[in-house]
């Protein structure tokens, strides 16, 4: 080895934890990534007790020419650098190679370094360095840069070599050049060179910039200023706890190298406070100040409290022992900020640095908390003693601290800080500030008991702690203090009891709410205290008086005191205050009256007495009291109500006012004796509230007749009875200004505005503006004045008088006499009378009369709605324009009008008449009836014409038919015409119209056929359209049908040549309906109408079937000329309706036809249906052997088989079908059959197949003959392919002539035709003459097997008996070795490759049991024999093939067993040999394996055994015997599970792996007390191994094996004799006893055991014997119900020398002892040797 390779491998550095990439890994998902990480670095730097730490986030990227090696260049980049004062030690040179191991476990003064925390770098970078002391160390985890197995590289500083490349690598090391000058200002060269010493330690951590196998976390600089960012917000809080960092800076350089630095933080402690704790105390510490200086953007100062508090040795048992055992100081610190106030729910925990902010490190106390607590692995939470965590050390030490040494630590800052406090150093608030808060820490339970605990230590010792309020400096126990009252009470009050009970000379204390909620809660004794009470109050008031007390204090003093509600105890207190600002006492008299209004009864409300009322600004709790001790009628104080309202108002009511007696008076705002103007309103909404009616304020003036006004006197009006007011304006409704004016007028008054002016009584003195009230004022005047007046106003005021008095919806006797005196209405020549006529005409619609028409002189106008609405009111009749032409029509009809006025008038009536028949329905029934159309001198109804507008009408009828052109010249009289009768409809056509209109046609048919068309088909349109022949009587339909009006072609017209033909006319008896056009189109003239009109004509009965016969026959003879018939949709519809009419009419059609027409159409031609069958068998086509009735012809099923057709083919048919195939097939030259035939003859195979039918011997059936071509063969011929076909060939060259059967051919068909089976062929030929050897042999256990073997189960009940069964068999065998293998493996061949398609359930894992001795012919027999005592009668077997060999069943239902040149495999459930077992009860097959052909056949079925345990016989020719036996049991899958009879244990993966489990443990004692075997071993195989398995792919789990190191001869010789006696007796039974053991010597038995990678040795003494006693004598006693076992036992004893015995002294004394025999109990009885 060369110097620098020695050098190298001197220097050789990094991590040594064997997985260290996982165990990083693990690190790294329980370590957060941010701000923990520099709290971990600073932690650590706090160990090795620095001062200063600096961090740097370096943004610049160095060059990679003169590297260490390449692989360094990618860490040249931006980096992140940690550095401290501190150098490292060599511990800390091993420490930080030992990942997770810290140094520093077992000293309690250290926080954490380089143990697991420290490895949260690795989220930031892959490869850290340090640069420390003397050397400077890289580490790489993943081994990447120094080669394999090399997880690092240190550089020294001492070293030649290493200097040279740390001063030449420029490169690689400028990264530390720039950085130790930054924070040390000293040379590169200096340090390396000179010092080679750096007196301090420099971390760089590369960032991450691509994914690695230690994280995928990559780090830019956004993530290193979030890292900062999170350092930064508890930056304050990071020095308070730390022992020796007092600075921590954080700074950033550019990629320019601009240094700038983020934050600089800084503790100081200044020296002129520092408490120390007494020596006699339990605890030991000491208070003092800390400054923590923030330098950033902003610069702060924050003074901190500090107590630190350790419980001292001796006090606390279960502390000082967790103390040691974890090497923990049992020591909590306290912070408090001082001048601040901070909310005590950001306080939180600290582990030396603040823990994570989150809600569980949170307490709810105003003091930070710090101890060395034990916390989770991640470093983030502290344990504590939850249900998962009952018994953990770390949560029990927690525990203890917050219970025995917090509470100290928290008395110690709270008296301290009194301490302080009395000597001005620290603000007496904060002291109280330092109490826990018992709302802040309510809902966290363990920090409230914490708080309960602090509070009860601090009250048990009753020292001072309240503050006087007299003098902050001067504290007292809580026992002499007064407390200030209790519940929520004002700062005034509370100032104004302080300064009362303090001038009194009370020892009051003033609390914080924090406090007081404190001693209340925790105090022992809190009912003992003495508090402020308004009795204690009232006490000291009466003692000492009130008079010097100022205004404000006794308001104050008077609410505190009524707080209890004693009022009583208030009497004689000159404490009542008015509203002129002077108290009165509590007393009866009168002058101490006091009023208390409130907000229903408001003191505005008596103006004039407002010096009795208490003040209105008076506190509303003081007044509340005051108004409840006003209630109990308690001294002389008053709540007024609404009598003692009207008993003031009317009493203080001006003098004036009441002197004056008319119905106004009059307000002046200007005089003092009024009230003022608000009054008015209050005092009305006070009326409205409290009475119902306003009867007790009559003759008061309430009604201000105009608006009030400061500016002007108002008029007052009194409630009156029977009053003449009336408002302008009320309810948001007017008087119009008229109607005001003329009320006036005639003597009432108006009331204007005052809307507030409401009650619900008030309608009784002013009534509302209204039509109503009007009448009511005018119907109070005097009538003859009113009349006179009246006449007397304009034309234009009557008429807005009378229309505003329209608006009454109803009026009484007296008004209705009243307003018919009113002359208020016209005449029709426009004089103003009375209402004295008892009939009007109305003229305010559209239509009016016209002048010229006369009326009675009766009528007077209605011409304006007023007039309308009062002619109402007065019971008028009024006509309208309808019932005025009504009278007209009255006139008519009394022959009273000239034939010129009825054409008027009627003329009239027709213009208007959609209006004037709306109205008047009488008017129209009249004009209905009326007689006034003059035709041919006759003077007809309107409803004796047809209306002209009707084409029809017109085409079919003359012009008599129609009324004459003087009524009929507007569209308005046609449709007055047609309201009063006028025939406009089809419908309204009469019979004899029609009849004549038929007649006409009947006429014109010869002379003018064109016209006899047109009338025709308006006439069939119109009886198409119509229910009209609904109206004809028989006898007028008869006529109907006589005549020739029906217009219809000549059948079997073309109707699409080009050639038209006129049509002809018939009678409705020859026509039939288009309906019918598909089966008598071609010889019946067709016609469509509607069903109504046909069924009336008979047009659709039934043509007859001479008729039906004679058009297929014409439609036969069309088919002639088709060019493809099938495909001419009309020629199908048409078959199809004639064969639908056909089967409808059966009888019919029998007998007008025979059987042997042929009629149906199929193939192009038609047939009888006797020569065709109606379906072949289900999936069976055999269309070209019988025709078949076509699929669209099946609907006439029915029909077909009356003429013959047969419905389905015997199977004598079809077995004749397939021997015709086959004698047309040997038929030919060259006797092949086509494909054509092959498909049938498959189909009719499995048709049989599928129909279970009996099968004849003879029944031909497809084979592969030579040249790959196909022919029919008897069955017996025929074999069934079931394996590969690649040995077909072979099979070809026997001499038997047998057959392939086609493929297509389903196993199914081969099995139902009885077909034998390839595979069947090949392992048990018939034919012994070909030379083949028996391949196969029905082999199996013979019981009924499957219970048997249940019940056997449920003996063996555990499936870990497995292992040792086939042990003891091999171990009987005489095997030396026994192996297992487990495999996992998953074949899918194909299963044409397996013995039987059903093997491929169990080609899945499976145990391999192997053992070197091969089967005898003995073996074979009993094997199969289930539960058989096989060896009952051999004494030196232990157990072979009887019941314990069924346990294999606990995890198979079909085991195999290969030995020699036979492989027997068992299926107990016949579920997997089905082809090849033939009998149940011999469940099994027995394979010769010493044929070669039986491995070519079936690959798939021996492809696993290749390579397990030496099996290599597929590939030997010919096949050599196996040497030993190799057992196979698959394991049970699911589907299996499903069919097994056996059990229904399914074995997944993990039930195999747990299985396997039996054989490892307890391994080593598995080999002792057998005799040949001395090796086992257990084997295992993944799924993805190969087959055969390749070399590494099988894994070796246990080897064990037994030597026998030495034998040493009894020394005991009478026991030997007695043990030869024995032997002698014993082998007259059997001569073979001798064999099972020697009872004469003692082995030492030394077994191996390699398991896991691990290796073991044990040595053994074993000794075995022979019953001497009464076992000896059972067994030589001749039984024959019972035969015993030899009379033998073994001894173990395990020696702890494990190479030779003679270094064993326990087993030299055993072998020595001449009194062996006392080491050697009693066969019979029960012994145990330790």
């Amino acid at each position: 080895m060369s110097q620098k390779t020695k050098k190298k491998a001197r220097s050789s550095f990094g991590a040594t934890a064997p997985p260290f990439i996982d165990y990083l890994k693990d690190i790294l998902r329980r370590y957060p990534d941010g701000g923990q990480i520099l709290k971990e670095l600073i932690q650590n730097a706090d160990d090795a007790q620095a001062t200063e730490v600096v961090f740097i986030h370096d943004e610049r990227s160095y060059g990679t020419e003169s590297l260490w090696t390449d692989e360094l260049g990618k860490y040249q980049g931006p980096a992140l650098y940690a550095y401290n004062n501190a150098a490292f030690t060599e511990d800390d040179w091993e420490g930080i190679q030992r990942a997770g191991r810290s140094v520093k476990r077992n000293d309690p003064n250290k926080v954490g370094r380089f143990g697991i925390g420290f490895n949260s770098i690795y989220h930031t970078t892959d490869v850290p360095s340090i640069f420390s002391s003397g050397h400077l160390g890289l580490m790489d985890p993943q081994e990447k840069i120094f080669g394999e197995r090399s997880g690092g590289f240190r550089w020294s500083l001492d070293d030649a070599e290493h200097q040279e490349a740390l001063m030449n690598m420029y490169d690689q090391f400028q990264p530390f050049r720039d950085i130790v000058s930054l924070v040390s200002e000293q040379e590169w060269s200096k340090v390396v060179l000179e010092d080679q010493h750096f007196e301090g330690t420099i971390f760089r951590f590369p960032l991450r910039n691509e994914a690695s196998e230690i994280s995928d976390n990559l780090y830019d600089s956004n993530k290193v200023v979030e890292l900062f960012d999170s350092f930064i917000a508890d930056a304050d809080l990071s020095l308070l706890f730390l022992k020796n960092v007092t600075s921590v800076s954080l700074i950033h350089i550019n990629v320019n190298g601009a240094v700038n630095t983020r934050l600089e933080v800084k503790s100081s402690i200044p020296t002129e406070v520092d408490l120390e704790t007494e020596e006699e105390s339990i605890v030991e510490g000491s208070t003092r100040f800390k400054l923590i200086t923030l330098s950033s953007e902003n610069h702060r100062e924050t003074k901190w409290l500090v107590t630190t508090c350790t419980m001292k040795e001796g006090n606390i048992e279960d502390l000082d022992s967790l103390a040691t055992k974890l090497s923990f100081l049992p020591q909590v610190d306290l912070a408090f900020p001082c001048g601040e106030k901070r909310d005590s729910s950001d306080s939180r925990l600290s582990c030396f640095l603040p823990l994570p902010n989150n809600e569980s490190n949170k307490t709810g106390l105003p003091v930070y908390v710090n101890a060395c607590f034990g916390l989770t692995d991640n470093r983030r939470h502290i344990k504590w003693q939850e249900e998962d965590q009952k018994h953990d050390e770390h949560a029990l030490w927690n525990e203890l601290l917050m219970k025995e040494v917090l509470p100290q630590a928290y008395v110690m800052i709270i008296q301290d800080a009194i301490k302080l406090a009395q000597k001005s150093h620290l603000p007496v608030s904060s002291v109280y500030d330092l109490w826990p808060d018992i709302a802040q820490v309510q809902h966290k339970d363990k920090w409230y008991a914490v708080a309960l605990d602090v509070l009860q230590h601090l009250f048990r010792q009753n020292v001072a702690l309240l503050s006087l309020a007299k003098d902050e400096t001067k504290f007292i126990p809580p026992s002499e203090a007064v407390f200030p009252c209790n519940g929520p009470t004002s700062t005034d009050i509370l100032s104004a009891i302080k300064r009362t009970l303090v001038s009194c000379g009370e020892n009051l204390v003033t609390l914080p709410a924090s406090v007081a909620r404190a001693i209340h809660k925790a105090y022992p004794h809190f009912d003992t205290l003495k508090h402020v009470t308004p009795t204690l109050v009232r006490h000291i008031l009466h003692g000492n008086g009130v008079h010097d007390i100022a205004k404000d204090d006794k308001l104050c003093l008077l609410e505190y005191i009524l707080g209890d509600r004693k009022y009583e105890e208030l009497e004689g207190l000159q404490l009542l205050p008015l509203s002129d600002g002077s108290f009165r006492s509590f007393t009866d008299r009168e002058e101490d009256t006091a009023l208390i209004d409130s907000e229903e009864f408001p003191r505005v409300l008596l103006p004039f007495c407002k010096h009795l009322f208490i003040p209105h600004d008076l506190s509303s709790a003081c007044s509340a009291h005051l108004k409840e001790l006003a209630s109990r009628n308690l001294f002389n104080v008053l709540n007024i109500d609404a009598d003692h309202v009207a008993e003031y108002t009317r009493r203080y009511l001006p003098q004036d006012w009441k002197q004056t007696r008319t119905e106004h008076v009059i307000w002046d705002s200007n005089n003092s004796q009024h009230p003022p103007l608000e009054w008015f309103q209050e005092f009305w909404k006070f009326l409205s509230a409290h009475f119902c009616e306003l009867s007790p304020f009559t003759e008061i003036p309430l009604i201000p007749v105009s608006p009030l006004s400061v500016s002007q006197p108002v008029p007052v009006a009194k409630l009156q009875q029977n009053t003449t007011l009336i408002f302008q304006r009320s309810k948001q409704i007017s008087l119009p200004d008229q109607i005001a004016q003329l009320v006036n007028k005639v003597g009432g008054t108006v009331v204007r505005g005052n809307e507030w002016l409401r009650h619900e009584d008030l309608d009784s003195y002013v009534l509302c503006p209204s039509p109503r009230s009007v009448l009511k004022v005018l119907m109070n005047l005097d009538s003859q004045y009113l009349i006179t007046e009246l006449r007397r106003t304009s034309h234009r005021a009557g008429e807005e008088l009378k229309d505003y008095l329209s608006h009454l919806d109803s009026v009484s006797a007296r008004e209705k006499d009243l307003l018919s005196k009113l002359p208020l209405f016209h005449t029709m020549g426009g004089i103003c009378v009375a209402a004295q006529s008892k009939q009007a005409v109305l003229l305010i619609s559209g239509l009016t009369v016209p002048t010229e028409l006369p009326m009675p002189d009766s009528v007077i106008q209605c011409a304006t709605e007023a007039d309308r609405r009062l002619l109402l009111l007065l019971s008028v009749k009024l006509l309208d324009t309808a019932e005025a032409a009504k009278v007209l029509i009255d006139c008519i009809e009394k022959g009273a009008c000239s034939n010129e006025d009825t054409a008027n008038i009627m003329t009239w009536i027709l213009q208007h008449g959609n209006i004037l028949f709306s109205q008047n329905q009488s008017l129209k029934s009249k004009c209905k009836s009326l007689r006034f159309i003059a035709v041919n001198r006759e003077i007809k109804k309107t409803s004796s014409f047809l209306d002209p507008r009707i084409q029809t009408f017109k085409v079919l009828f003359e012009s008599d038919f129609f009324p004459p052109p003087l009524y009929t010249h507007t569209p308005q009289m046609l449709e007055s015409l047609t309201d009063l009768g006028l025939l406009n409809k089809e419908t309204d056509v009469s019979p004899e119209h029609l009849l004549h209109a038929a007649a006409q046609i009947d006429q014109l048919c010869v002379d003018c056929q064109t016209e006899a068309l047109k009338r025709a088909q308006v006439l069939l349109e119109m009886l198409d359209a119509n229910d009209l022949l609904s109206k004809f009587s028989h006898e007028q339909l008869h006529q109907l049908k006589m005549l020739k009006w029906v217009p219809c072609d000549e059948p079997g017209t073309d109707k699409f040549s080009d050639e038209h033909q006129s049509p002809c006319f018939f009678c409705p008896d020859e026509v039939r309906h288009s309906a019918y056009e598909d089966i008598v189109g071609y010889v019946m003239p067709l016609v469509k109408l509607s069903d109504r009109v046909c069924n009336k004509l008979g047009l659709k009965r039934l043509p007859s079937p001479e008729k039906v016969l004679q058009n297929l026959s014409v439609l036969a003879s069309e088919a002639q000329k088709m060019a493809d018939p099938d495909a001419n949709l009309d020629f199908k519809r048409k078959l199809h309706s004639i064969y639908k009419h056909m089967q409808e009419n059966i009888s019919v059609f029998t007998a007008a036809m025979d059987k042997e027409t042929p009629w149906l159409w199929t193939q192009n031609k038609f047939v009888s249906p006797q020569d065709l069958v109606l379906d072949y068998p289900c999936n069976l086509d055999l269309s070209a052997y019988i025709g078949k009735v076509p699929k669209e012809f099946l609907p006439y099923k029915k029909l077909l088989q009356e003429f013959g057709l047969r419905a389905f083919l015997s199977d004598e048919d079809i077995f004749g079908i397939l021997h015709s195939i086959q004698q047309t097939i040997e038929a030919r030259q060259q006797p092949f059959a086509s494909s054509s035939e092959i498909k049938v003859s498959i189909e009719i195979l499995n048709w049989l197949r599928r129909e279970q039918k009996p099968v004849l011997d003879d029944i031909p059936v497809p084979v592969i003959v030579e040249g790959e071509q196909f022919t029919l063969k008897p069955r017996s011929a025929a074999i069934f392919c079931d394996v590969s076909r690649n040995g077909l060939k072979e099979l070809q060259h026997s001499e038997e002539e047998m057959y392939v059967m086609h493929e297509e051919i389903p196993k199914a068909t081969a099995e139902w035709l009885k077909i034998q089976f390839l595979s069947t062929y090949i392992l048990n030929p018939e034919d012994v003459s070909t030379g083949y050897e028996m391949a196969i042999e029905q082999c199996g256990q013979s019981e009924p097997i499957t219970m048997r073997i249940k019940n056997i189960l449920k003996e063996y009940d555990e499936d870990s008996d497995i292992f040792k069964e086939l042990i003891q068999n091999a171990e009987d065998a005489g095997a030396e070795t026994c192996k297992f293998l487990v495999d996992f493996r998953v074949h899918r061949d194909a299963p044409e490759s397996l013995i039987d398609p059903d093997m491929a359930l169990c080609q899945g894992p499976c145990l391999w049991a192997f053992n070197d001795q091969q089967f005898t012919a003995e073996d074979w027999k009993n094997i199969i024999r289930v539960g058989s005592a096989s060896k009952e009668s051999k004494v030196e077997k232990i157990g072979k093939f009887g019941l314990g060999f069924n346990t294999v069943y606990h995890v198979t239902d079909i085991p195999s067993i290969l030995s020699g040149n036979h492989l027997l495999i068992l299926d107990p459930n016949v579920t997997h040999l089905t082809k090849h077992i033939k009998y149940k009860t011999n469940p099994g097959i027995k394979l010769n394996l010493s044929l070669k052909r039986v491995f070519h056949w079936f690959p798939g079925q021996f492809g696993p055994y290749e390579r397990i345990f030496g099996c290599t016989f597929t590939k030997q020719s010919p096949p050599k015997p196996y040497p030993g036996t190799l057992i196979k049991l698959p394991f049970r899958s699911e589907e299996e599970a499903l069919k097994s009879e056996i059990s229904t244990n399914v074995y997944q993966k993990h039930d195999i792996i747990a299985f396997q489990k039996h054989l490892t443990k307890n391994s080593q004692t598995h080999l002792l007390f057998l005799k040949n075997i001395n090796t086992l071993s257990l084997q295992n195989m993944s799924n993805s191994a190969s087959t055969p398995p390749r070399d590494g792919e099988i894994e070796t789990i246990l080897t064990v094996s037994k030597t026998t190191v030495s034998t040493r001869r009894i020394p005991d010789e009478s026991s030997v004799s007695k043990q030869c006696k024995a032997e002698k007796s014993l082998m007259k039974l059997d001569g073979k006893c001798k064999e099972v053991i020697n009872c004469r010597t003692i082995d030492f038995v030394q077994i191996a055991c390699q398991q896991s990678g691990v290796n073991e040795v044990h040595g053994w003494l074993l000794y075995n014997c022979f019953g001497t006693h009464k076992s000896l004598k059972m067994a030589l006693q001749e039984n024959k119900h019972a035969k015993f076992s030899l009379p033998i036992g073994g001894l173990l004893y395990l020696c702890k020398m494990t190479q030779k015995l003679e270094n064993c002294q326990q087993c030299k004394q055993i072998l020595l002892d001449r009194h062996f025999a006392s080491f050697l109990f009693p066969f019979e009885q029960v012994f145990q040797l330790m």
